[in-house]
């Protein structure tokens, strides 16, 4: 299998994309790109998308690297022989993971990316930019339709569409 390229790992919020990455980096002794690290500032401000993009190409440009993160929102596009994995896994899974991933990080006050804090009122909002199972539950369709297609027109990338964890395990032993 060509691995000399980046690897990009997508999905839905929850998905487990960042725990992928992380396995599939270390398998290809490679650096971990999480998009998110990336892209939030102190008290969950966001780069700025233009500078977040650059960031990005420069761990491209000086890979190869494994990212995670849906980068394609940021302007980014693999290139041939780059890897694609598309964690698509069904939304109850998803839902049930991130739930449960969410209130550890509150309960355990588990700090992330710049020092940033989950916080319960995030679980209990409506809004979909602060609570993460409603952000990950109302895009979930939309971003299994948006990778779905992105792969299938990614001729000059080896695809991989994920639906199980097994799946998942089989692709990191044969990489």
């Amino acid at each position: 299998m060509n691995t000399k390229g980046n690897v990009f790992v997508v999905g839905t919020s929850g998905s487990g994309k960042s725990t992928a990455a992380k396995l599939i980096a270390w398998k290809l002794n490679r650096k971990h790109v999480e998009i998110d690290a990336l892209m939030w500032l102190p008290n969950w401000i966001k780069r700025d998308a233009y500078e977040l993009a650059s960031l990005i190409r420069h761990e491209l440009v000086n890979g190869p690297v494994v990212v995670d993160g849906n980068f394609a929102s940021k302007g980014i596009y693999p290139s041939p022989g780059d890897i694609l994995v598309f964690l698509d896994y069904p939304r109850w899974l998803v839902i049930s993971r991130l739930v449960r991933r969410s209130l550890t990080r509150v309960a355990m006050r588990k700090k992330l990316w710049s020092g940033n804090k989950e916080e319960f009122r995030f679980l209990i909002s409506r809004d979909p930019e602060l609570n993460p199972v409603l952000h990950a539950f109302r895009t979930h369709s939309e971003r299994r339709l948006f990778y779905t297609t992105l792969l299938g027109n990614s001729i000059d990338t080896t695809n991989y569409v994920i639906k199980t964890s097994k799946q998942l395990r089989q692709l990191i032993i044969e990489l």
